[in-house]
């Protein structure tokens, strides 16, 4: 897989781009994929600040969150990345001047989010500013979102799906053995005492007691580890990594990576 490098870039890089950075890096985790993603600020208004209290926030509610600190476009940019990504309509055309002035190699592309739609049609992405409401940044996460699937899908790569194992159940032993066992039970019934013995003993003498039923607890759990470890035949756990590496991983096709994003 090509490593890409992209730049989300709007007006003063504290409202939609660190928005559009921070739902590009979580796409790239749950689908596999390792782009560098950056944001940055036509303007120098916002230099050195966090991103907008709405934006954090509509991120929060989602289970996101941004360790962005607002910087500025530079000309360098149009050398290092490989696609410079504007938000809206006057972003784009203020890029395309710069790119025609300074950019000096035909790798880093220009592109306009919002013409990553459905079908390869564009569509709209709500503009955000400062002074508008939660609810338009709300509504410009979803905009978000979908462009940047099909700006994921727009680039024809193989996506992975994994399926972690979510409890001890979904892991599977051989049939010839059995799970470990997990007591860690060492009395025999003669060396248990009743409840009426113990009540008969004096303070020092049950602390004493006590003190020697964690310890037996302790070192009978160390053995059973120990046991377990030296007695396991490395063929079984071959034949466990192979299957559970077979159940956890699956490339997906245009179609099958389309549905798969589709439900993220």
């Amino acid at each position: 897989m090509v490593h890409k490098k992209i730049l989300f870039v709007c007006m003063g890089n504290i409202c939609s781009s660190p928005m559009a950075e921070a739902i590009m890096q979580s796409l790239m985790v749950k689908t596999s994929i390792y782009w560098e993603v950056d944001s940055a600020g036509l303007r120098s208004w916002n230099i050195g600040r966090r991103p907008h209290k709405h934006c954090l926030r509509t991120l929060r509610d989602h289970g996101l969150r941004s360790d962005h600190f607002c910087r500025q476009f530079t000309v360098q940019d149009f050398r290092y990345f490989d696609y410079i990504v504007a938000m809206d309509e006057s972003v784009y055309k203020e890029l395309l001047l710069w790119s025609n002035l300074y950019r000096s190699s035909t790798q880093c592309l220009v592109v306009l989010l919002s013409s990553f739609g459905e079908n390869g049609k564009p569509t709209t992405i709500t503009e955000l500013s400062p002074t508008y409401k939660l609810k338009s940044f709300r509504n410009a996460y979803y905009q978000i979102k979908d462009c940047c699937k099909y700006f994921i899908l727009g680039q024809k790569i193989c996506i992975v799906q994994y399926a972690l194992p979510s409890s001890e159940e979904d892991y599977t032993y051989p049939e010839h053995q059995a799970e470990p066992v997990k007591s860690m039970e060492t009395y025999s019934p003669e060396k248990k005492m009743s409840l009426q013995q113990i009540s008969q003993l004096g303070p020092s003498q049950k602390q004493m007691h006590s003190m020697a039923d964690t310890l037996d607890l302790a070192t009978n759990a160390f053995l059973t580890g120990v046991c377990t470890k030296i007695l396991s035949s490395p063929k079984p756990m071959s034949k466990y990594h192979e299957t559970s590496s077979n159940c956890r991983q699956r490339k997906l096709c245009l179609v099958c990576g389309k549905k798969f994003l589709d439900s993220l």
